[in-house]
């Protein structure tokens, strides 16, 4: 009796070598999804055994059912107007070395700072891979939304932009490297890449591992050291002017941490009481750590593109 050969792997998996830099892995950890609790798959992380980055081995063919209907929340009216008026921090960050001109947010979502960064004068685009927010941030944020799953694609044929911006969306990527590549040949001199990720090298991590909130597998494919970034970034031309874990929503992140971490799933479940009461007590008696170096949740970083 013929024996019927396995089943091939999923088209999607990853190579067992780092993208990045070739260099070999070792088998990190198992995931669930703990946060949405979409399913109830294991997803295999793996860790570059030089540059430290992780990525997620068993990537779904179709990861665009893992963010349910409500991912998303569309303000309007004043409400959106609020929300991006605490977006002067991040804008900040970008308007201290650029001022007008084009700016790409990839993955904006509903558009929150991509209508801050319009009312401070710039000429916004989004790169946007879900249709009902490209529908909301043309109607309502009044940008111009491009749909696509492929952004490095679409990046190779605009002119070349100012800024780019990417607030906690390279984690998602499938393949964030040639992104950051595509990034770097779009940018005028003198332009500013600016992004937000969360951090692999962070305490909270380190503590919870597969059960950190901020892993939120498997929507989240890549977690890139902040050294193995700023190597990739400096070997394309972009010199790195500032990075911190301690910015306002850095801040956020980390208390967010140690309150859902521990909870049972889903973690993004509302108002969980016991998880509050635990992040109130445990985030003032580690925030001194967490400000030290580059151990908070997420790291903000900000590039430069050489003249």
């Amino acid at each position: 009796m013929s024996v019927a050969p396995p089943p091939p792997p999923p088209s999607s998996a990853v190579a067992l070598t780092c993208a990045r830099c070739g260099a070999a892995s070792a088998h990190a950890f198992n995931a669930v999804d703990r946060n949405r609790c979409v399913s109830d798959e294991r997803f295999e992380y793996r860790r570059c055994t030089a540059c430290g980055v992780l990525w997620l081995l068993n990537q779904p063919a179709e990861l665009d059912r893992y963010y349910p209907d409500d991912y998303h929340e569309f303000l309007r009216g004043d409400a959106l107007a609020a929300a991006a008026a605490d977006e002067s921090p991040r804008l900040g960050l970008v308007t201290r070395y650029v001022g007008g001109g084009r700016l790409v947010e990839i993955g904006p979502s509903q558009g929150v700072f991509a209508y801050a960064a319009r009312q401070a004068g710039f000429d916004v685009v989004a790169l946007e891979m879900d249709a009902a927010c490209c529908r909301h941030l043309e109607a309502e944020v009044r940008i111009q939304a491009i749909h696509t799953t492929n952004p490095a694609e679409v990046l190779r044929g605009l002119p070349a932009s100012r800024a780019i911006v990417l607030w906690h969306v390279i984690e998602h990527l499938e393949d964030p490297w040639t992104v950051v590549r595509e990034i770097a040949a779009n940018l005028e001199p003198g332009g500013v890449l600016a992004l937000a990720t969360p951090n692999p090298d962070a305490l909270q991590f380190r503590f919870f591992g597969a059960r950190w909130v901020h892993l939120d597998a498997p929507r989240h494919v890549t977690l890139i050291p902040f050294t193995a970034l700023e190597d990739e970034a400096a070997n394309l031309g972009l010199r790195c002017l500032s990075v911190t874990t301690t910015d306002p929503v850095g801040l956020q992140l980390n208390e967010m941490g140690w309150q859902r971490s521990p909870i049972q799933p889903p973690t993004l479940r509302p108002n969980p009481r016991l998880g509050y009461a635990l992040g109130r007590v445990i985030t003032p008696v580690l925030r001194p750590w967490e400000k030290r170096g580059l151990n908070g949740a997420a790291y903000t970083a900000v590039f430069q593109k050489d003249a």
